[in-house]
């Protein structure tokens, strides 16, 4: 077991802080010396506020440069198995540990850890958004740009008015004339990286794939958000989620979702934290970040905290966090980074950002991991083959209300039990005037437990990661989005619409269809050769299936 000497850990610490301070400053000057070398501008009227997003954002880029890790990659010697998350079975479900680390590969690790910790409440409390600004956010790039627009129609269909920002790391001819002729209409705004990103001289980190969720939520504008993965379709107007008083956004101002499985979660990932509580493996399930909200002015912390560790995610954290099981990637970075500050600051070595704590809009932080277990939908296609569409998603507002009932109900029970409620920090510790504004979460450990009676059709979003609601791929036999029976008859891709209509009262996949048909038949799209085969290909099967 490696042990962190106190005189080395705070020694190696202040100098990395230093080094910190350096390369910021550095990042400053260097800045400067390319703005002096350039010719003279026309004056820009939005100048001033763009150079302070510049110079955050490149405190942003330098700060994660200067605390990047640099031990060794994780090596494995096993897989984590998959087992479904059920609480009162995983009990005697040992917490696998697949990997070793060095001592100096722990110690580097820790303390790359500690020392980005100790910069965020100064760097936190400066994060830029448009203040009570709301809306939803999402990423793509040019080659997946259909699910942007599958997901624009579905939220608008549900009758949501928040505005979208889609945030792009890439770009293409068709992509610009979408997002410069047809998005305003949906009150929709694209926001490319590269231009967001122009003023700033100096070599840029290499983003890939799952990093790009951390970034996204960040660059957004929005002081609250709603962030969705592009194949990710809301079935029901998410705005309410977002109102004051509404549960559990009021009383968290973050809110995640479960994965189908058991936690994989490292024990080592607590140590190199700070020498955290190992969680029971029952406590919860592991996470699923296709679907979150943030309220940014209360969680500017952990979602930087979460930036570290997806920046630092491919070779440690990404591996750490799942050990190779289900779904690694970004996934459990979100919620973990919540845990962590929280389990910091109740050891005292973390003092949170203080600035959004305003007496009077009685919103208070914390985190509500929803408890409801997501389910999934398939297809079934010839010769007895079954293909995953799509999981469903609980209404976090109903999910809240089950829980709540159901902790109420088990509190008030003759069985003797020990159920605690959301309660303030103050309870549980010294009091301190930001205990008014602080929710102990911990108690979302007890529900697990319990039985949730909701609404099973209070279903919010279709999670579309099974086949990818990409219409400009429909003329590909590879997506997945189009299967005939034994008869050469076109299936629908959520097959009958009995329950769809239902539960929601409509038929929606017809509805995604035609409004797709719309963006993808209209005239200005035939200029393109690709885009005038999809019109034609959706256009037959429409005839053929909807009609």
């Amino acid at each position: 077991m490696v042990r962190f000497s106190s005189r080395r850990r705070k020694a190696r610490i202040v100098i990395l802080v230093l080094l910190v301070f350096f390369t910021i400053a550095a990042g400053y000057i260097l800045r400067s010396h390319f703005q002096h070398d350039n010719p003279p501008r026309a004056p820009d009227r939005h100048s001033s506020k763009s150079n302070k997003h510049n110079d955050w954002w490149l405190e942003f880029f330098n700060r994660l440069s200067s605390t990047r890790v640099t031990a060794h990659g994780v090596k494995f010697h096993g897989k984590a198995p998959a087992i479904n998350w059920k609480p009162d079975t995983v009990d005697s479900v040992d917490r696998p540990q697949l990997f070793e680390l060095s001592d100096d590969d722990q110690t580097k690790l820790f303390e790359s850890h500690s020392s980005f910790v100790h910069q965020l409440p100064l760097f936190a409390s400066h994060l830029p958004f448009d203040a009570n600004t709301t809306g939803i956010v999402t990423t793509v790039g040019a080659r997946n740009f259909g699910q942007a627009i599958s997901l624009v129609l579905m939220t608008r269909r549900t009758g949501s008015h928040l505005p979208i920002q889609i945030i792009l790391d890439s770009r293409s001819p068709w992509v610009d004339m979408v997002c410069s002729s047809t998005m305003p209409r949906f009150n929709t705004t694209c926001v490319f990286l590269e231009e967001l990103w122009a003023g700033i001289h100096q070599r840029l980190p290499k983003f890939t794939s799952f990093q790009w969720k951390t970034i996204s939520i960040i660059a957004s504008t929005f002081q609250n958000v709603l962030f969705l993965d592009a194949d990710c379709l809301p079935m029901r107007n998410p705005d309410a989620i977002f109102d004051l008083g509404s549960e559990p956004f009021t009383s968290a101002g973050f809110i995640t979702y479960p994965d189908f499985w058991t936690s994989t979660i490292s024990p080592l990932f607590s140590r190199i934290a700070g020498g955290l509580e190992v969680p029971a493996i029952s406590s919860r399930s592991s996470s699923e970040s296709g679907v979150m909200v943030y309220n940014k002015a209360r969680h500017a912390d952990i979602l930087l905290l979460a930036a570290y560790y997806n920046y630092n995610g491919p070779g440690h954290y990404y591996p750490m966090l799942t050990q190779h099981g289900a779904g690694e990637g970004d996934k459990e970075t979100f919620l973990q980074a919540a845990l962590v500050l929280e389990a910091l600051r109740k050891q005292g070595v973390y003092r949170q950002p203080r600035e959004w704590m305003k007496p009077g809009v009685g919103v208070k932080k914390g985190y509500w991991d929803v408890k409801t277990i997501p389910s999934v939908l398939g297809r079934s296609e010839p010769k007895g083959k079954w293909r995953g569409m799509f999981i469903k998603q609980m209404d976090p507002m109903e999910d809240y209300r089950a829980a709540m009932a159901a902790l109420e109900k088990a509190r008030n029970s003759t069985a003797e039990t020990d159920i605690r409620h959301p309660t303030r920090a103050s309870q549980h510790a010294g009091r301190s005037d930001e205990d008014d504004f602080l929710i102990d979460s911990n108690f979302l450990a007890t529900v697990g437990n319990l039985t949730l009676e909701y609404d099973r059709s209070r279903v919010m979003f279709f999670h579309h990661n099974g086949v990818k609601p990409d219409f400009t791929r429909i003329t590909d036999p590879d997506s997945g989005l189009v299967a005939t029976d034994e008869k050469g008859k076109h299936l629908r891709m959520w097959e009958d619409p009995g329950w769809i209509i239902c539960d929601f009262g409509r038929d929606i996949e017809k509805m995604l269809w035609q409004d797709s048909i719309e963006i993808y038949c209209h005239a200005e799209m035939a200029r393109f050769k690709q885009l005038r085969r999809v019109c034609l290909r959706m256009q037959a099967i429409y005839g053929e299936v909807y009609a």
